[in-house]
């Protein structure tokens, strides 16, 4: 398995990525079509958040395993590592001085980009992580044009 094996799926139009989207997963994720260049573009500011707050994140499957969509968990990486070599070297390779976006739904944060991040800030048993929070308001300006 070579280090990129994690983001080897194949493209897809977002409707298809919804429709195969697992509805564990569809319950917490606003179900807009955002880009990530433009979510980095965003005027945000950066602020800590509480890495307790976000470990609910860690039982979705949030990552790919061999070319298929949302078939790992984060937590699957933290108990089994060298079971999932590729996220195990993304999550130690993180450079935890680029803060995870996060984005206000449903009463809580979700992490829009960045869980690699957190998993590490989280190995490190750090409290806090740099965060940018953007509203779902913002989220609607990231979408393509």
């Amino acid at each position: 398995m070579d280090s990129g094996a994690d983001r080897s799926a194949p493209d897809v139009s977002f409707d298809e990525l919804l429709a195969m989207t697992p509805p564990s997963m569809r319950e917490v994720f606003p179900q807009t079509h955002w880009q990530l260049g433009k979510l980095w573009a965003l005027d945000l500011r950066v602020e800590p958040v509480e890495v307790a707050d976000l470990l609910w994140m860690f039982d979705l499957p949030l990552w790919q395993l061999n070319g298929e969509r949302f078939k790992v968990t984060p937590n699957q990486v933290a108990a089994t590592p060298m079971n999932y070599r590729p996220h195990y070297e993304r999550v130690m390779d993180a450079d935890l001085d680029f803060p995870i976006h996060l984005v206000a739904y449903r009463g809580r944060l979700v992490v829009l980009d960045g869980v690699h991040r957190l998993l590490k800030a989280h190995f490190l048993r750090r409290r806090w992580i740099e965060a940018k929070i953007a509203t779902a308001a913002q989220l609607q300006e990231c979408t393509p044009s």
